[in-house]
């Protein structure tokens, strides 16, 4: 029996900005893959290569920005080889895109229906008319109320919320089989937030497309989310289930972010506790594993080389040493061990 493709499949994906002061390796070699109908999160704090990582699958990717390694496939087709004419229709009939700032994304001088409308009809060559009730019915759909009024106003005349809501419909507008939110609940308040996450969990449920959820929320991650993957400078260090992540969490990074979050099922007061130390300078990272300069457990082994994906349960896996010992050199384990002694003596 032929295995079914899966939807997306990200592999060994590597890119690279080439500026003037040397090699930004903005993403380093990572992979996961996305199924009919998935909903995935990729989690992790500013400038860890999450935008980059889906700009890259859009074919959306900035000069000096290159992909340099890897290969990105949809439904079994190279998305890298795409030729331009090709790519042009694999963005928004295939795959979309809400970007981070609704203002800033949405064109001041035409309405909201006549930007919806060109959306449209770049790719469907369908009537004015017949386009602008396709306009109203995504707008009914993302819950936006008095279409007729909404659709002849322009972007400073509406909310916050209303014009991410907006966004959304300009990314479903095609009916892709994927779409990839950036960040798209970050500029709004709580309230608002809380509407944006139950409005997208509904419309999955409705169309059964694909969602790409980029944050850095874990909070945001467990109200939509079936996987997650989380990112640290360019790479990333533990995949797998909503559970696996919450309930099981194996890379000291993702036990920190969920330190630093608070928790409404605790018991009592917990103080929140920061990831301690700065980013990583991605002109310069440092050898080994990129998250040991900021690492409470971190081995010497851990800044000479870099951690191999370990599987820790079914389709839960994480990349660090204190899971994959077994690979240590001698010299290695021997100083490992004197670690631990140290530690337990003091």
């Amino acid at each position: 029996m032929e295995e079914k493709k899966k939807l997306l499949e990200v592999k060994d994906l590597r890119v690279s900005f080439f500026t003037h002061a040397g090699e930004v390796k903005a993403v380093g070699g990572i992979s996961y893959e996305l199924d009919y109908g998935e909903v995935i999160g990729i989690v992790g704090e500013s400038g860890s290569g999450k935008s980059v990582e889906a700009y890259s699958i859009m074919g959306l990717l900035q000069d000096p920005g290159k992909v340099v390694g890897g290969s990105i496939t949809f439904e079994g087709r190279d998305v890298l080889a795409m030729s331009k004419k090709e790519k042009k229709q694999f963005r928004g009939t295939q795959v979309s895109m809400i970007f981070q700032n609704p203002m800033t994304c949405l064109n001041p001088v035409y309405t909201i229906g006549a930007q919806l409308m060109e959306a449209l009809r770049v790719h469907e060559k369908i009537p004015k008319a017949q386009a602008m009730e396709r306009v109203k019915e995504i707008l009914e759909l993302v819950g936006i109320t008095n279409v007729e009024r909404r659709v002849k106003q322009y972007p400073h005349e509406l909310s916050g919320g209303m014009r991410q809501r907006v966004m959304i419909a300009m990314g479903m507008i095609c009916k892709p089989k994927i779409l990839i939110a950036d960040e798209p609940t970050t500029a709004l308040d709580v309230t608002i937030q809380a509407q944006i996450l139950e409005l997208m969990k509904d419309i999955q449920k409705k169309t059964g497309m694909a969602i790409i959820f980029i944050t850095h929320n874990l909070g945001v991650v467990a109200e939509i989310c079936d996987k997650v993957a989380v990112m640290y400078a360019g790479h990333l260090v533990e995949k797998g289930t909503v559970d696996d992540i919450f309930y099981n969490p194996s890379h000291p990074y993702t036990r920190g972010l969920l330190k630093s979050m608070p928790r409404v099922d605790a018991k009592k007061y917990e103080r929140l506790i920061p990831i301690e130390g700065s980013p990583v300078d991605m002109l310069d990272p440092p050898p080994g594993c990129p998250f040991a300069p900021r690492c409470q457990s971190c081995m010497a082994v851990c800044t000479m080389r870099e951690p191999p994906e370990t599987t820790v349960g079914e389709g839960h896996c994480a990349s660090c040493w204190l899971l994959n010992q077994e690979e240590l050199t001698a010299e290695e384990t021997a100083s490992v061990k004197r670690e631990e002694a140290a530690e337990h003596a003091g």
